[in-house]
Order: C-alpha cells, then structure tokens, then sequence
C-alpha cells in the first residue's frame, strides 16, 4: 500500500523528470506499470510515498532503480584535506587523491568559471579562511572517483576533459589554470599529478631525471591588439606611443615575463604603463578583456587572440610539454592521460583549432 505524506514535506520531482524524460503520460506510464493513474498523480503531487511493491513495479516501468528515484541523497563522510592554496569561508573545491593524499583546490576568482560556474566536488566547512597548506574538512557532494589534476596555463588542456570522461575507466579532470612557475611548484609539492609547462621552442630547458616529459603542443605567443588599434601597431613601441591600456597576466607567468623583458629593452618602466598593475589569470581572460574594450593590448598565445578575432604581432615560438614526476606512473590517473595522449581524438582537437600546432602531441620527449 502507498503511505499518505505530510503537506509540509517538500515535493521531490525526481519521479516527475523520470516520466517526462521518457515522454510518458501518467496514464501511459499506470498502464505499463501495471498500477492506477491516481497512483502516478499521488506520488507525484507529494500526497503518497510508494509501498515497495510500487515503487519496483514503477521503476522497472522507467527503466530505473528505486534509489535513483526515491532514495535518499548519500551522505559522505567528510574527508580531511590538504588545501593547494588558501580558502575563503565555506569555500567549494575540486578534491583528488596524489599520492595516497586528498588535495583540495578552492574555486574561488577565475578558477570559479568556465565561463559558467564549474561545478565543485565538495565544500570546506570553515568559520574563517584557511591558509595553503592547511586541513580542512571537504563535505563531499558525490562520490569518490579518480581525477586526474594537471596544473598549466594552456587553454587547449581543457579539450582533455572528454578523451578523459570516455575511457575506461572514466578519468575526471581538475585543469588548475596557473602560471609556468606556480604549476612547477604544485607538482614537486606533490599537489598536482602533472605540471603543463611552455617554453621557447628553441630554448633547451633543463629538467630533473625523476620526470617523464610529453608533448602536447605548439604555437606562438606575443602581441594582442584590439582590432581598432591593428593596423597602427606593429610592435609594443607603436602602442606605448598610443598611450594603449594593457591588459597584463600575473606575476610569475611567461607572458608577464615576456613583456617585462619588452619593457626593458625599451627602457621603459612597467608602472608609467596604463594598465600594467592589471592580473589577467589565463591568456583567454587577457584576449576577453581587450575583445570587451577593457583594453588594447596584451600579451597571449596567437589561439586565443585568433578565438575573438584580435590582431596578432609574433614574439616567439612557444612549446608546451607535460612533466609526470616518477611517482605518478602507474597510477590510474596518469594511466588515463598517457592512453589519451596516444590517441588520435586529441591531436585532431588541437588541429581544429586556429594557431595550434599538434606535432608534439604525444611525443615523449628524450
């Protein structure tokens, strides 16, 4: 028999969805349940909750399990974490095991956007902020699974998230958007399981023996330039003369560095720069702002300047490579990354992508 519900108890449409989603009438979902259309209405108005009989009968109707339509949401036990970086009050975070150890990421400032809202994998419960390296209690909104954690500021790292969802078995994919430095950092920190790192492509860059290092791409990095200012600027000299805004990265990344560097052989100082001072935290987020008319030029990989149709001045030849320190071979995480960047799925991505060059992906590099 069905058990009559309080008026007071919240509506859960779970059953609803259900219904809709496989295009049933309540009467035509009665009819192949083998139960009364009152019955159907009942459970999803809130007025009864199914007997068991019921609610097998229904759920087999659906193509369902009784849990996913009237169970209970699990309750994971909180599990101690190590914060990545420091958290803000009740912070949401992506959780991943390195080395036998929770390591929990805030979504906080740009790392909250995808450019929507990325959904987080559970929350801290803090009465203040807590500072890197600290332990925190991460309420879990789903359950455990591997997640592969790669720390880098290459925008086409995101194109990893479906190769990674599709294997066997899935891999989920924390893309922690940092600089060159801060990614280095989180992997010989053992807070990240692979460290993405881009160069001067005819720059040698020395590396320890406990790393495995794969390519993934190439392309070129320089001047971006609003297109009202394209045609007038043909180097960061023309837009100095202009008095243009910049639209900087953070300290510590290579695109900042480059343009220090411009800077100097100038011989001109950073603050007299309209918009020096600004911290842009992805090249995407650099080309966004001077697309939007929040600034005139910036410097980012050709990619992104290409993806909103901004002008372009070379600067250099960049390659970006993945550094798997030894200890992460093995693991079903990494495992996961190596089977995708053997593939073919990844480097066609890349190649449909204007100013990507997928040569080296997949490429272990001697």
């Amino acid at each position: 028999m069905d058990v009559r519900v309080s008026s007071t108890s919240r509506i859960d449409d779970r059953f609803r969805l259900a219904r809709l989603g496989r295009g049933l009438s309540q009467a035509a979902l009665a009819e192949r349940a083998g139960v009364t259309r009152q019955t159907i209405s009942g459970i999803e108005a809130g007025r009864w909750l199914p007997s068991l009989d019921v609610a097998l009968v229904v759920a087999a109707a659906l193509g369902s399990s009784v849990e996913e339509l009237f169970g209970k949401a699990p309750n994971f036990a909180p599990a101690e974490a190590r914060l990545a970086f420091g958290a803000q009050k009740s912070a949401r975070l992506l959780l991943a095991d390195i080395d036998g150890e929770q390591v929990a990421f805030p979504l906080e400032g740009d790392h909250v956007l995808v450019p929507g809202f990325r959904p987080a994998l559970a929350e801290a419960d803090t009465t203040e902020g807590s500072a890197a390296g600290s332990s925190v209690a991460a309420r879990r909104f789903v359950a455990p699974a591997p997640v592969l954690v790669i720390a880098g500021c290459d925008p086409a790292l995101a194109l990893l998230t479906g190769p990674l969802q599709r294997h066997r078995p899935p891999v989920s994919l924390v893309w922690w958007n940092c600089s060159n430095s801060t990614g280095v950092e989180l992997v010989d920190a053992g807070l990240s399981h692979v460290s993405a790192v881009h160069r001067r492509s005819d720059q040698k860059r020395g590396r320890s023996a406990a790393h495995e290092v794969v390519g993934f791409a190439a392309w070129r990095e320089g001047l971006v330039v609003s297109p009202r200012y394209a045609a007038r600027v043909q180097g960061l000299a023309d837009a100095l003369e202009l008095g243009l805004r910049v639209a900087n990265r953070e300290p510590g990344s290579e695109a900042r560095r480059l343009l220090d560097d411009a800077l100097v052989q100038l011989g001109v100082e950073g603050k007299t720069v309209a918009g020096y001072d600004s911290s842009c935290t992805a090249h995407l987020l650099v080309t966004s702002a001077i697309a939007a008319g929040l600034a005139d030029v910036g410097v980012a990989s050709e990619p992104a300047a290409l993806a909103y149709g901004l002008g372009f001045v070379p600067w250099q030849e960049e390659t970006c490579e993945l550094w798997i320190p030894g200890s992460q071979l093995g693991t079903p995480e990494v495992r996961a990354l190596l089977n995708v960047m053997a593939g073919s799925e990844l480097r066609a991505q890349l190649g449909a992508i204007a100013g990507y060059d997928a040569t080296p992906c997949g490429t272990v590099v001697g």
